[in-house]
């Protein structure tokens, strides 16, 4: 589905979301979006990235953001992120959403009153740059959600359950996509900006849009560094979940080896004493409890021993 709205001077957004075959069609013939940038669009697991073709002279935001689908703050939800698009062609903001959810949409058209209520024109350049800058908000708060849930975990008694250790993958899982798309979205500035350094560059901005861009880029930085700090926690909760389990699995061994060395002693005593075979000290009908006693004073020195050492 294709919407267009008017903006200011001879400006105007169009607004794609869940593009079938005839909007395809429709971008390319109307608006000469270059083939390249449709199989980007067809790809729900494209990286983040700045390009500009030159030929065609159209530049195109491939952005990560966070994927608000039911139970979207479950650590279970494992496509964190999905990606969206804008392009700058002439006069016309292109954006495009293939989600089911339209938080682009949304926020572009918040940023577009919100610019009518102050007056303001900005380019398409800039309004690019702040909706970029809302949608990656969520990051902030997807991180935060996913850290308290970390908190939840460390909470375990004596060992951390299956079901603990289960949502500690998920969290990890979860993290590692955060990571990798904030991560690109960082890179795709980069590529503008490098874009833009040089007066022989193809696209040249104005003093409000490398504000604009700045700004973006460290909103950017923070969301990142922030991701890989937490990634960082949860490792080491991780660690520890291991050396638990490790050490919990040590003392098994080290109670079922005392164990099965104590219980290998009545059986010899009393294979002696089974045999049709004279044995000395014994021959009456107390053979039976002192064949006992024999067998439990070993044990019960073994035991002592391991106590008075610190093995048991």
């Amino acid at each position: 589905m294709i919407k267009t709205q008017a903006l200011w001077r001879d400006q105007q957004w169009v607004a794609v979301t869940r593009p079938d075959e005839g909007d395809i069609t429709e971008l390319m013939e109307k608006y000469s979006i270059p083939r390249t940038y449709i199989s980007y669009i067809s790809d729900v697991k494209e990286r983040a990235r700045f390009d500009y073709n030159f030929e065609n002279q159209c530049g195109m935001f491939v952005f990560r953001t966070i994927n608000h689908g039911n139970h979207s703050m479950k650590i279970t939800h494992t496509k964190q992120t999905h990606p969206v698009y804008l392009m700058i062609k002439d006069n016309a903001l292109i954006t495009v959403n293939t989600s089911r959810h339209d938080l682009l949409n949304e926020t572009m058209a918040e940023l577009v009153s919100n610019d009518r209520i102050r007056q303001e024109e900005p380019s398409l350049l800039t309004l690019s740059l702040d909706a970029l800058f809302e949608l990656n908000r969520d990051y902030f708060d997807r991180i935060n959600a996913l850290d308290d849930t970390r908190e939840e975990l460390e909470g375990y008694k004596q060992r951390p359950s299956n079901d603990q250790i289960e949502k500690l993958s998920e969290l990890s899982k979860s993290l590692i996509y955060l990571k990798a798309a904030a991560r690109g979205n960082l890179i795709a500035v980069r590529q503008l900006q490098v874009m833009s350094d040089e007066d022989d560059d193809p696209i040249n901005l104005n003093r409000v849009e490398q504000q604009r861009l700045k700004d973006l880029k460290t909103e950017l930085e923070q969301s990142a560094e922030m991701a890989e700090i937490n990634g960082e926690i949860v490792q080491q909760v991780a660690d520890a979940y291991s050396n638990v389990l490790d050490n919990s699995l040590n003392n098994t061994m080290r109670i079922l080896t005392i164990w099965s060395l104590a219980l290998a002693v009545p059986p010899i005593i009393s294979g002696f004493y089974g045999m049709n075979t004279k044995l000395p000290l014994f021959g009456g009908s107390w053979d039976w409890p002192l064949s006992i006693l024999m067998s439990l004073i070993p044990v019960g020195l073994m035991v002592w021993y391991l106590r008075r050492n610190h093995d048991l």
